[in-house]
């Protein structure tokens, strides 16, 4: 039924925080490259879902309105700022723009820096749209090793979490596997590079069952 959800959601908002450090050249670049297809993939389901969410819009007794970002970090200026702003729009530039940064690596492990930006961005009217269940946030980090400042990253995320927003953290490969202790108790492991899309698929799947 189109007319009614089970839950009050009209908006959700998806970031997607990707890994740019050095390390995801290794293993002959194929941590970067899943990461590549990971990320188009989700932000073309994403662009899909909005569209058929438009579409339906008239039909629907609450309209559900689905929006995304993309982040990255490499210790660099870029980290705080989106690759993709939020928006439920994607245009077949901004797919091909952030494809081809994520193809250049440099720097370290500098997680906290993109989080802290959205944990920033929280306002007091999206904080009260995720309390009264009209919005649903939902945070996905990429990482193949662990954090250049655990603490830092654990101190973002208590703030996020204790707004509702959730924050899941993917280590990706055996190097990644830090991420299953500074981001729990919500984190996964890809254990070879090949299974991220997959791993991202499966988080979606779960995180929007209640749309």
């Amino acid at each position: 039924m189109l007319e009614k959800r089970s839950k009050k959601f009209g908006e959700v908002e998806i970031t997607l925080v990707c890994d740019r450090s050095t390390s995801m050249d290794e293993d002959g670049g194929a941590k970067k490259h899943e990461q590549q297809k990971a990320a188009v993939l989700l932000m073309e389901a994403l662009k899909d879902f909005a569209d058929i969410c438009e579409a339906k819009r008239v039909n629907m007794h609450s309209p559900l309105e689905v929006r995304s970002e993309i982040f990255s970090f490499q210790s660099s200026s870029e980290d705080a700022k989106p690759l993709k702003p939020m928006s439920k729009d994607l245009s077949e530039k901004e797919r091909v723009d952030i494809f081809g940064k994520l193809a250049t690596t440099s720097g370290s492990t500098t997680d906290f820096v993109p989080l802290g930006v959205i944990e920033k961005g929280l306002t007091d009217e999206l904080k009260k749209k995720i309390i009264e269940g009209e919005l649903k946030k939902i945070v996905i980090v990429f990482t193949d090793g662990g954090s250049d400042n655990v603490s830092l990253v654990r101190s973002v995320l208590d703030k996020l979490r204790e707004a509702q927003v959730v924050v899941i953290g993917v280590g990706i490969t055996e190097s990644g596997e830090p991420a299953l202790t500074t981001y729990a108790p919500n984190a996964r492991l890809a254990e070879t590079a090949e299974k991220l899309p997959a791993v991202l698929g499966d988080l979606l799947k779960e995180n929007l069952a209640d749309l």
